[in-house]
């Protein structure tokens, strides 16, 4: 897992355009029997369904303790013909060395050698890496109701990605010796890498697994040891048969691993890691316990293997993997629940738990194709945040669902290719990009919209039933609907209700549809009528079935979030007040979604928005916390686009912060007003709306920011950081002061702040960005004067060049940029590459930067066009020339394009045209939002600011306040911030 800062980075970056380079990828070729032209004409990359594998016996031997990385195989299959065929298919890749035998097996004898089938070939498609078994002379060899054994040996080889059999090496310290560990990476079609197999979910079947390995190792496997055979200096492990499972779940682990191990309700959960790691296990071995026993009570349905091994490995297929009772991590995931910081301990938790999860969702019932993704991880990602909810109320992790789940599933149409929740892929790669922030994010929020939706203990039930009813088998989503759709007709409540038979109409209009819905709520105050649209979030002709449920000024309940009405997927729909069982007065509000459960945005008419806005004012406890913050992401979309009504409702729904003191609703309004502070830059409004902000957030600052302790719950600490960056952002003098004086202490006395103050984890980078927002010259100067006797591959160095980028002067921005990449610059800072992407972010996250800049590369374009990256880092800040300024950036454009020719350089991209639609791309928004709002958001905030209430409009001293009793709070390296965020590749 990416640290906060880095993830924030790579998005940004790829939001913007900047990609990783592909990494080389390893291959081995596969020997096999030229193919036949005739058997490999236009094949689907799906298995046929006409043969079945009823068990496998895996034998894999390998001297990886020598450091060999080949390794040999034999895999025995019963198959079962099920539709009469000339041929046997199943996967094999990078597989070699392949002799095959098959037999005919007699039904009433299963376990008798059968009679050899000596007619036999194979072909290999390398296309769709099907291992092809069909006789010499072309015949319908194998009837329906037969069965036979197919013994295959082969060899492969190791490599060094989490991709197959893959190995490791580990230093021990004690003895200074290297030992190599072998693992395994089968999901999503990986195992084929391991052993010829029929590699689809579908195809779930008994494997017993035996590995031959050095004796000075160990090996562990989905299941229980059944024997353990020493023979001189190589071991035997055979394990004991699995229940029916899919391909992508098999797994094992050769090691010299320690472990730590507990038996709960006939149970043995265990931790394995390095001998030097062995005691780092205690917390996560515990919480794994009780959330499995937790899992067990909520659904009713036992965990259903006698054992589950954790197991943490120095490399992963990113940061935990669910094999069924051998589930993998990586180390630092799995070893660090006893860390200081409560953020990442309670990150790691909820990564156990998902994966913990899935060992009912994918595992006990699997999807039978990948088209169902979502039901294996949406399912995990919720349902680790609910056990975790029940076991740990103290921690608050629904908060950091909103926060870390929905925020992203909310926006993912801004940073990735938008596709149903079902979707068909069949290639390798599409396969593996649909486990992606869909599957994932969105999927949770939907489940969890429904899971309040039919009442929370009905759609329980409606799970138990299904995980019942499909256990050790394969399911679609219509499998999965129907078992909630027979607890929905049992719940007395629901049963009448007129769309209680349409739970499949109802969820597939969500797993079916691209985007997210926009549900406005007009009211008739005439006829006591409401109104009710809903569209897509992109205009698309998308509808939906969606659950509506209502909390008003006569009837405050939020908390039985069940739908009260479901909307039809029509795009308009009018009711009445008594059709909706409501009461509504003319001045009473009517608040829709209560607790945000429902995954749409809520838009309502500017007279309710406004009653709103006098409840809050008055009392705004009445209204849930969720609803407070659900007000402002809801209004998000119509501020951005322009599309807001009135200005003046939004800012009289800001007025009520000031009383505000739960965190929730601030991390919404954060994003709002960042986005007003961007757009009011450089208006005479700006000022106005600084000051009116500083009033608005100073009693949440003092609050959490005059006081020494730090025991937060972890979605506090996350909104910390949010009050933190919206106070300073608007030059509020405690903030400014208190950070300056952090980052004082950092840079200048080397103090070691995260080992003393963990819990400011999340706030490193917001501390040190704004600590230097306002440097006096002879602070910058001293800056300047110990980067240039710091190590620079140190995370001290990384973490000054990175937060320089917020400083505000003009001037300290011209040295900076020089230092990074001016004449005398030979990029020893950054290389070419990470020098242009972080020059783009730079320009995007400092308004006060973006002049400097400019004239920069107007003065060193000269300079700057001898990196390759040049001109994409141009034509990426062009979306951002205002309309004023077309005419010099058309010239400068010129001289740059006339430069590029004379010396005949070769960027990576063609240079934009003056009149791309590019030009100027993101300015137009924020111009026609001054053009429509700036008078009235002016006017709007003279009324509201009296001349007793102005505050002066410049930060307090920034000099380091001496006798303080504030704790000198925690600002480490922001791990190796630029180097590792800029270079390090995103993986599923």
């Amino acid at each position: 897992m990416l640290t906060p800062c880095a993830s924030i980075i790579i998005v940004l970056f790829a939001a913007l355009g900047w990609s990783q380079e592909a990494g080389a990828v390893e291959t081995v070729e596969t020997a096999t029997t030229t193919p036949s032209p005739h058997l490999l004409s236009t094949r689907s990359l799906r298995l046929p369904n006409d043969t079945y594998p009823l068990s496998y016996q895996l034998d894999i031997s390998t001297n990886i303790h020598l450091g060999d990385w080949r390794f040999s195989g034999n895999t025995t299959i019963d198959i079962e013909i099920r539709r009469s065929t000339n041929e046997i298919v199943l996967h094999a890749k990078n597989l070699s060395d392949i002799q095959i035998t098959l037999r005919l097996l007699d039904p009433q004898m299963p376990e008798a050698l059968g009679e050899l089938v000596d007619d036999i070939t194979h072909t290999y498609d390398p296309h769709t890496t099907f291992l092809i078994v069909h006789p010499l002379v072309n015949y319908q060899a194998f009837e329906a109701g037969q069965r036979y054994r197919l013994h295959i040996s082969y060899t492969g080889l190791m490599g060094t990605r989490p991709k197959g059999l893959y190995w490791m090496a580990y230093e021990e310290p004690l003895n200074n010796q290297t030992v190599y560990v072998a693992a395994t990476q089968s999901e999503p079609t990986y195992a084929r890498l391991i052993f010829p197999c029929y590699d689809e979910p579908a195809f779930k079947s008994n494997y017993s697994i035996r590995l031959t390995h050095s004796s000075s190792l160990m090996a562990v496997s989905n299941m229980p040891v059944l024997e353990v055979l020493n023979r001189g200096e190589l071991t035997t492990t055979t394990f004991q048969t699995t229940p029916p499972m899919s391909t992508y779940l098999v797994a094992f682990v050769i090691s010299n691993f320690e472990h730590i191990s507990e038996t709960y309700r006939g149970v043995t959960q265990s931790i394995y890691s390095s001998p030097t790691s062995k005691d780092k296990g205690r917390l996560a071995l515990k919480n794994a316990v009780l959330t499995v026993a937790a899992l067990e009570d909520y659904f009713g349905v036992k965990y259903s293997l006698p054992k589950l091994d954790h197991v943490a490995l120095k490399k992963n297929q990113g940061a935990a993997m669910e094999n069924w009772g051998l589930i993998t991590f990586r180390d630092d995931s799995l070893l660090s629940l006893d860390v200081t910081d409560k953020h990442k301990r309670l990150k790691n938790k909820l990564m156990q738990n998902h994966e913990i999860s899935h060992q009912w969702f994918g595992n006990l019932v699997s999807p039978e194709w990948w088209s169902y993704v979502w039901i294996n991880e949406g399912f995990a990602t919720y349902f680790s945040y609910v056990i975790t909810d029940l076991l740990h109320p103290e921690d608050r992790v629904m908060d950091i669902f909103i926060r870390d789940e929905a925020e992203h599933a909310y926006s993912y149409s801004s940073f990735f290719d938008v596709r149903p929740m079902t979707y068909y892929v069949e290639t390798e790669p599409d396969i593996m990009h649909v486990f992606d922030i869909i599957s994932y994010k969105r999927a949770a929020c939907v489940i969890k919209m429904f899971h309040h939706a039919f009442h929370q203990k009905t759609f329980v039930q409606g799970i138990s039933r299904y995980l019942k009813k499909f256990q050790y088998s394969v399911v679609s989503e219509q499998d999965l609907f129907d078992a909630i759709q027979e607890s929905v007709l049992e719940d007395v409540q629901l049963q009448q209700q007129s769309w209680a038979h349409m739970v499949r109409d109802i969820m597939l209009s969500w797993t079916h549809s691209e985007w997210l819905p926009i549900v406005s709520v007009i009211r008739n105050y005439e006829n006591d009528t409401i109104t009710l649209r809903q569209r897509s979030i992109h205009s698309k002709s998308e509808h939906w079935w969606i659950p509506l449920n209502f909390a008003s000024a006569q009837s405050p309940s939020f908390e039985h979030t069940h739908a009260e009405y479901f909307m039809p997927p029509v795009m308009e729909h009018t009711l009445s007040l008594e059709e909706l069982q409501l009461q509504l007065g003319g001045r009473d509000w009517l608040i829709v979604n209560k607790q945000q459960t429902g995954f749409y945005h809520v838009l309502y008419d500017t007279d309710n928005l406004q009653a709103i806005a006098r409840q809050l004012q008055q009392n705004h406890s009445l209204i849930h916390a969720m609803n407070r913050a659900a007000l402002f992401q809801d209004l998000a979309p119509l501020i951005e686009r322009n599309e807001l009504e009135s200005v003046d409702v939004l800012f009289e729904l800001f007025k009520y912060l000031k009383f505000e003191d739960d965190l929730t609703p601030w991390s919404q309004v954060a994003n709002t007003i960042e986005f007003l502070d961007c757009n009011l830059y450089g208006t005479t409004a700006h000022s106005l709306f600084k000051q009116f902000v500083r009033r608005l957030v100073a009693p949440t600052f003092l609050r959490l920011f005059n006081k020494d302790d730090t025991g937060e719950a972890t979605m506090d600490i996350l909104a910390r950081s949010d009050i933190l960056h919206m106070a300073c952002r608007v030059d509020m003098p405690e903030c400014l002061d208190y950070t300056h004086r952090l980052a004082h202490e950092y840079i200048f006395k080397n103090n070691n702040f995260e080992s003393d103050y963990p819990d400011y984890y999340a706030m490193h980078d917001i501390i040190l960005c704004m600590g230097v927002r306002h440097l006096s010259d002879e602070e910058f100067g001293r800056l300047i004067d110990l980067l240039n006797v710091t190590d620079r591959n140190s995370a001290y160095y990384d973490d000054m060049i990175y937060s320089l980028r917020c400083t505000q002067s003009h001037q300290h921005m011209r040295h900076y940029l020089n230092l990074l990449l001016g004449e005398n610059s030979t990029y020893t800072l950054l290389n070419e590459r990470e020098a242009m992407m972080y020059l783009s972010y730079v320009f995007k996250s400092n308004m006060a930067a973006r002049s400097v800049i400019w004239h920069f590369i107007d003065h060193n374009y000269k300079l700057l066009a001898r990196s390759t990256f040049f001109v994409q880092l141009f034509n990426d800040i062009t979306e951002f020339v205002p309309e004023r300024q077309k005419h010099h950036f058309a010239t400068l454009r010129q001289n740059i394009d006339m430069y590029l020719q004379l010396e005949h350089l070769s960027p990576k991209q063609p240079l934009i045209s003056i009149d791309s639609r590019r030009v100027g791309k993101k300015m137009r928004n924020s111009e026609q939002f001054l053009e429509k709002f700036e008078r009235q958001i002016h006017n709007w905030l003279l009324k509201e600011l009296s001349p007793n209430g102005s505050e002066n409009t410049y930060a307090a001293s920034l000099s380091v306040a001496n006798g303080s009793n504030r704790p000198a709070s925690l600002l480490s390296a922001a791990s190796k911030m630029v180097r590792s965020a800029l270079r390090v590749k995103l993986q599923f």
